[in-house]
């Protein structure tokens, strides 16, 4: 099979780059490509002279747009049952985890779209620079459910998350610099010489500090919930699934195609019920 992942090393060893390389899916996460994203998140974190992961994605359109949601149903049972589905999200959101327990600092380097579940990716990462064609948002959520990892409730504040959790718009990358989701918007040409300069930045602390300073800094988030809404994320995610709007989305999808199953998701009015 394929490899999903790129892994390379700096010269110099210091920076570990890890790129998510489905391109012509705009480097959308299925399973395959986020077992091999744990591996390679592990492979950086136990390499004693690895200092920096820095993540990005393949091609000038996408850092992620997210999950792989092309429908595996069929017309008879289109709906995935509960257990199937937390069974799904449970193995869906490993690379989440592994970015944010690593004990090495991760920067986000994002071009493009980073939705939805590549958006949780982003967020999960320690830095998070972004260029100014960078968009941001989990439009996903129009198709029913609940992020499977909560995790912008915990990078902006709670209007904000819900500016964008309950609508599932996206934003450009100023928007989001608004809203805390980034930590800086550079040109395009710009990125990695940003991101360089950030990695010499980190290398100036001891490193057994910034391993001491991420997991006491990720502690003041897993304080206020952050992990348990990461799985609670999980739960509440199998159930919108099973909301009548979500059962709808999927039996569009199996007997009309996906692109009639996004053209519904994107709909410009939903009521409270299917009926209304």
């Amino acid at each position: 099979m394929t490899s999903s992942i790129e892994y390379t090393v700096d010269s110099d060893r210091a920076t570990a780059h890890v790129t998510l390389d489905r391109p012509d899916s705009l480097n959308t996460l299925n399973d395959h490509l986020i077992e091999e994203l744990v591996e390679a998140i592990a492979r950086a974190e136990s390499d004693d002279e690895v200092r920096v992961i820095v993540l990005r994605g393949a091609g000038e359109e996408a850092f992620s747009a997210g999950y792989d949601i092309t429908p595996q149903g069929d017309e008879s049972n289109p709906v995935p049952s509960i257990d199937d589905l937390l069974d799904e999200f449970d193995a869906a959101t490993e690379h989440v985890h592994a970015v944010w327990e690593c004990d090495k600092p991760v920067i986000a380097a994002v071009d493009g779209y980073c939705l939805a579940g590549g958006s949780d990716l982003a967020m999960a990462s320690d830095i998070v620079i972004a260029t100014e064609s960078a968009e941001f948002g989990y439009p996903g959520l129009r198709m029913a459910g609940v992020p499977p990892t909560l995790i912008y409730p915990f990078v902006m504040n709670l209007h904000e998350a819900k500016e964008l959790l309950l609508s599932g718009k996206i934003v450009g990358a100023q928007r989001a610099r608004e809203l805390g989701m980034i930590n800086r918007v550079v040109p395009r040409d710009r990125l990695e010489d940003v991101v360089r300069a950030e990695v010499e930045e980190i290398r100036k602390m001891p490193g057994n500090n910034v391993r001491i300073l991420k997991q006491v800094l990720n502690g003041t988030a897993e304080m206020q919930g952050a992990k348990p809404m990461f799985t609670f994320g999980e739960l509440f995610d199998a159930l919108g699934h099973h909301t009548e709007y979500g059962k709808e989305y999927y039996r569009i999808a199996a007997t009309e195609g996906f692109d009639a199953a996004l053209e519904y998701m994107n709909e410009r009015n939903k009521g409270t019920r299917p009926s209304d």
